[in-house]
């Protein structure tokens, strides 16, 4: 067995070879945890996803002991490299735009996009009524602005395709023929193929690339060019509002490097929003 390290939970993860020499990917938290639940909906969600998505298959979940366990196939890949020049950029781009062809019509009873993510994907307007001391001056000044734009892409966010809501490197694996997959299916929604392409964006910043060029990675994606680019902005907006919100709130138990994260990917987040607001 072999523990795998990093993450942001504190649970179980370990490449286990069962008695017959194949290999399985176990995880699993307790079931006391306050993310035990998003253990229960990856499991359901991954065991309904169509033959044609890029992720690992289910063998079996369920409870041992106080534990919430699921267990997967195992892939022989390492995490993304999302960074400026990689080859991994352009592969995991064509697999994220793919996602659509696959998960159209939406094949699990997911909530929508427009109502799950309104009371979650925010935090400009939660910030103006109480501004921080420590906010950038970019952001102090704009505000106000900031808060009034963050709502604006809901009424973009509809749709019948199964989004993934989480596209980060730490959820993209490549395996040894170059294959991307996409794991950690624990937060999903119905709604508009953009969402997950869009994604992208704020974490390739993170990586290291420029707004613009983070862009540029998207130029032959249909679901960019279709998107009213008002409501890119928007989402934009309410990606930083959220991440910087989050990474005021105390740390969940066990999650000590989480609020971390938040604030570089909030960084990264404003970049971009300056950057397609073009505001001073």
């Amino acid at each position: 067995m072999d523990v795998q390290t990093g993450g942001f939970t504190s649970g179980l993860a370990a490449r286990i070879q069962l008695a017959d020499g194949e290999r399985v990917f176990a995880k699993g938290i307790s079931a006391s945890h306050p993310l035990a639940a998003k253990y229960r909906d990856e499991a359901a969600t991954t065991r309904m996803l169509p033959a044609g998505a890029p992720a690992p298959r289910l063998r079996w979940d369920g409870q041992v002991a106080d534990w919430v366990v699921l267990v997967l196939d195992d892939l022989d890949a390492r995490h993304a490299d999302l960074s400026p020049g990689s080859p991994d950029v352009p592969r995991t781009v064509a697999t994220v735009a793919g996602l659509a062809e696959a998960l159209t019509p939406c094949p699990i009873d997911a909530p929508a996009a427009e109502m799950e993510l309104a009371g979650i994907v925010h935090g400009w307007a939660v910030l103006a009524a109480a501004p921080n001391a420590d906010l950038d001056d970019w952001t102090r000044r704009h505000l106000s602005d900031l808060a009034a734009l963050e709502t604006d892409w809901l009424t973009a966010a509809g749709g019948d395709t199964l989004v993934h809501g989480d596209v980060n490197a730490s959820n993209l694996l490549v395996d040894r023929v170059q294959a991307v997959y996409l794991i950690d299916w624990a937060q999903p929604v119905r709604g508009a193929a953009w969402l997950d392409v869009v994604d992208l964006v704020p974490h390739l910043i993170l990586a290291g690339h420029t707004p613009i060029a983070a862009e540029a990675t998207l130029s032959d994606v249909r679901s960019w060019h279709d998107t009213d680019p008002a409501v890119i902005t928007s989402y934009a907006a309410a990606f930083a509002g959220y991440w910087e919100r989050s990474s005021r709130l105390p740390a969940p138990p066990g999650v000590p490097y989480l609020r971390r994260h938040q604030a570089r990917a909030a960084r990264a987040a404003v970049a971009w929003t300056a950057h397609r607001t073009g505001w001073g």
